[in-house]
């Protein structure tokens, strides 16, 4: 197993009405002017946007709103909360949604404390993140993880081109998990959220180094039954209680400062790679994105490092349950289960039949490398990565 640091300093408040401890957590981390941070006006509707409201006026907290971001979230809206929070003086950063308003809030937090262009502090940047505001989420959607770890992705460029911001001060601070604010999010973005939470979780399973990491494994896997037996409870049912809470805490779980790719040899998560290049030239939802792309690529790089058969067929008996002794069937067959659980879920059948058009795929393969080798298991550039876009096209 290889060297690692760990480190969440993300205190969680989990359960039904956990919003109760907002205006003490603020205060706790001497917040007393919020730059409140939401998308569309599904918080409006849905009461949550009144609830945290309310909590703020109980103890006078002053707040100035900072609404409509957008998903994928564009640098414009990073830089509008920046000019925002500065104009108004404000010491708190509360970001109320799913992972698109969490992310630009992290943006936000590191801009408003550099005296540059925001992009400079994007991985690769020239910048260098010092410090940054506080800031906290009340989760409104499961899916991402980013209410515990300390990462974000903002769009920026002609090109949409998704660009990452990490750094251990980004963390949020306090992470409100109320399940019963997402009982309202629409079935196609519950399940996208299901499987963009399956999809993190592949994502470190499949890594080089995975031989020597059986504690990472095996809680993995744990978590992969767990979001496979409750997404279907959601789909049947939005209002089911706890498995809204499975899939909740599932998705943060999952995420928790990357605990299930520590000790391993390291990746460049080519499936969001390549997913991200599909949401920046369709606009496209990012856990669909991932259902669309992770058979594909299972299936290459199963082809291409048969050196880790063993893990994919530990994959298809500790995660889907198959029953079968010889390794290459067994992993042959966690693939095709996890493409029908892709369906189970409604999401679509393959890039075709989701709009993508065949005469693009060279450009996204060429996007999503155009940094370099993507590869966690085997060399995936330009080339590899334009097999993939085949192989899942139809």
């Amino acid at each position: 197993m290889e060297n690692f640091s760990f480190y969440i300093p993300t205190t969680v408040h989990f359960g039904k009405g956990q919003i109760a401890n907002l205006s003490a957590s603020i205060k706790q981390f001497g917040g007393s002017k919020v730059l409140l941070a939401y998308g569309g006006g599904s918080v409006k509707k849905n009461g949550i946007y009144d609830a945290v409201v309310a909590e703020l006026k109980k103890v006078s907290i002053a707040f100035v709103d900072c609404d409509g971001i957008k998903p994928n979230p564009p640098v414009e809206d990073v830089n509008r909360g920046i000019k925002i929070y500065k104009e108004n003086a404000c010491d708190f950063i509360l970001a109320v949604g799913g992972g698109s308003t969490i992310d630009a809030c992290k943006a936000m937090a590191a801009g408003v404390c550099y005296n540059g262009d925001v992009m400079d502090l994007m991985a690769g940047g020239k910048g260098e993140i010092k410090a940054a505001a506080p800031l906290a989420s009340v989760l409104t959607m499961a899916g991402t993880g980013s209410e515990l770890d300390m990462g974000g992705v903002i769009t920026a460029g002609e090109d949409h081109k998704k660009h990452t911001i990490m750094h251990p001060l980004l963390y949020p601070k306090f992470s409100i998990l109320d399940p019963t604010y997402t009982f309202s999010v629409p079935e196609i973005h519950s399940m996208a959220g299901c499987f963009d939470a399956l999809n993190h979780l592949i994502e470190c399973y499949f890594i080089a180094g995975s031989e020597s990491t059986d504690v990472q494994n095996m809680m993995n896997e744990g978590l992969m039954r767990s979001i496979i037996k409750n997404a279907p409870l959601v789909l049947a049912n939005p209002q089911d209680y706890n498995a809204r809470a499975n899939i909740m805490w599932a998705s943060s779980m999952a995420l928790a400062s990357f605990q299930f790719a520590i000790g391993k040899k390291g990746s460049n998560w080519p499936m969001h790679s390549m997913g991200h290049e599909l949401s920046s030239l369709y606009d496209m939802t990012h856990g669909v994105t991932l259902a669309l792309i992770a058979p594909a690529y299972l299936e290459f790089s199963l082809q291409k490092a048969p050196e880790y058969t063993w893990l994919f067929a530990n994959f298809a008996r500790n995660v889907f349950g198959v029953i079968e002794s010889d390794d290459a069937v067994a992993a042959t067959k966690g693939i095709e289960c996890l493409k029908e659980f892709t369906l189970k879920i409604k999401m679509p059948k393959n890039l075709k039949d989701a709009g993508v058009e065949e005469s693009k795929l060279e450009y996204l393969a060429a996007k999503a490398t155009e940094w370099g080798n993507i590869g966690a298991l085997c060399k995936i550039e330009k080339e590899e990565a334009f097999e993939i876009f085949n192989r899942a096209f139809a």
